[in-house]
């Protein structure tokens, strides 16, 4: 679990990665509702949030009406949240109302409560969840009083930013709560669609007081850090491709830093050498660090390959992931990938075979996988390689394939490759062509001296 933002005296974040990129911070003192379908992520999000508070010195209490304790602290370890701990040194507590069965007794929880606040002086406070205490008053008016007069006006006037979990029916709009949307600060709103037998979560932020809503829905995803934002960093974050810091050669091709290339294989070719001895092999040998993405090549094989003309030893020069794309939705995908830019830091990212991953993912969610990938990986001054297996003369029905710097097409003429420019980046006309043998690519002095390398 990394804590991923800071807080000031007067505001507060949302524990998510890149939420500020969509909501900026909160006033402390908030009252936000995070809504949801089932399993959407309410309940880790907000053991997020609380954990977030603790680990930094804010009192926080968890309320929960629908959880015991030993539940709740063993599903928090499955993300890395270990709130033992936090509890011992009296910056957590875990009130567990499970008994509670009638309307009055309600009444002395919500009291009671109250008192916790004020025994710990907490700083943050979770309910989960408020569709539990309105079905407890069994009494419309009476949830609303409670929930107004007791929980809301109740947190409010002590201070604590509060997360109040409700739960919403699948294929259900509003969370039933009725004129209490309108009186919380925030609404966060949790959902998913089963796409191709996958679950593709995403967010809405309906409301944030105080806030610059950049973005109001994004794709996120359960990951081992718990709930994840999966969001393209801002463009104007891009690296020029004027003036780049560095450039890279591959066939005498200039390609500036944090640049993205297409690369469309006519499907009656294999790719593996292209993948693996023309960019991954002459980059390592240079000194950079690769990612090698395959979908149609399993791992061994790419190490295999890529070690003819760099040796066996790859550690710490390349990394081949290893997961099942199939079980995967685009916003796990896009997690996985901004992980993995972040813990290796590599120079250049080859993803093989993304025809695959186009059938596997709705052609819409598709496309934002790109368009989330591709800024971010140029932000971070990563040269990315997308390789499709794709007839070279329907190269530009590809999704965002104007988006791409360079794009470039790859077919068998006789006895030989053509390697041909369709798009290069900063040019009115495309570039000609490469003509590769069969043999150029069993000479690994060729491949270090035409294959990718840096070139300033």
């Amino acid at each position: 679990m990394s804590h991923l933002a800071t807080s000031t005296s007067d505001e507060i974040t949302i524990p998510l990665n890149a939420w500020y990129k969509v909501a900026g911070s909160i006033r402390r003192g908030s009252i936000i509702l995070v809504a949801g379908y089932p399993g959407a992520g309410k309940t880790t999000l907000a053991s997020q949030f609380a954990y977030q508070g603790a680990s930094s010195g804010e009192p926080s209490l968890y309320v929960s009406f629908v959880e015991p304790r030993e539940d709740f602290m063993a599903n928090a370890l499955q993300f890395n949240m270990d709130f033992r701990p936090l509890e011992g040194r009296g910056l957590f507590r875990y009130y567990e109302a499970l008994s509670v069965s009638d309307p009055e007794a309600l009444g002395d929880v919500v009291e009671d409560v109250l008192s916790q606040v004020d025994s710990m002086n907490a700083k943050r406070v979770v309910i989960d969840s408020v569709t539990a205490v309105e079905q407890l008053a069994r009494d419309p008016p009476r949830a609303r009083e409670i929930m107004h007069s007791a929980l809301y006006l109740g947190l409010k006037r002590r201070g604590a930013t509060a997360l109040l979990i409700s739960e919403l029916p699948v294929g259900q709009e509003a969370s039933g709560l009725g004129p209490e949307e309108f009186i919380v600060d925030g609404i966060i709103v949790l959902r998913y669609r089963v796409v191709k037998g996958k679950l593709e979560r995403y967010a809405e932020v309906r409301k944030m007081r105080g806030t610059n809503i950049k973005r109001s829905e994004f794709p996120i995803a359960i990951t081992p850090r718990g709930v994840e934002i999966v969001v393209p960093p801002d463009i104007s974050s891009m690296p020029s491709g004027v003036k780049p810091r560095r450039s890279f050669s591959l066939l005498g091709l200039r390609i500036p830093e944090g640049a993205n290339i297409l690369v469309a294989v006519d499907p009656s070719v294999d790719p593996l050498k292209i993948t693996t001895l023309l960019l991954a092999s002459s980059a390592i040998s240079a000194g950079l660090k690769v990612v090698v993405k395959s979908f149609i090549h399993g791992p061994s094989t790419i190490r295999d390959q890529v070690s003819e003309c760099v040796g066996e030893d790859l550690q710490g020069k390349l990394l081949v992931p290893t997961y099942e794309p199939s079980s995967m939705s685009g916003g796990e995908l896009l997690a996985n990938l901004f992980r993995l830019v972040e813990d290796f830091k590599p120079d250049v990212v080859i993803d093989e075979g993304n025809n695959v991953l186009l059938d596997l993912l709705d052609r819409d969610d598709y496309t934002k996988v790109i368009y989330g990938c591709l800024p971010y990986l140029a932000t971070n001054n990563v040269v990315t390689f997308h390789i499709y297996l794709w007839p070279s003369e329907r190269v530009f029905e590809i999704p965002l394939a104007k988006f791409y710097d360079f794009v470039i097409s790859v077919r068998p003429v006789g006895d030989l490759l053509e390697v041909r420019l369709l798009k290069t980046w900063g040019e009115v006309l495309p570039g000609g062509s490469t003509y590769l043998k069969a043999s150029d690519f069993t000479s690994c002095d060729f491949i270090k001296s035409n294959g990718l390398r840096p070139i300033s």
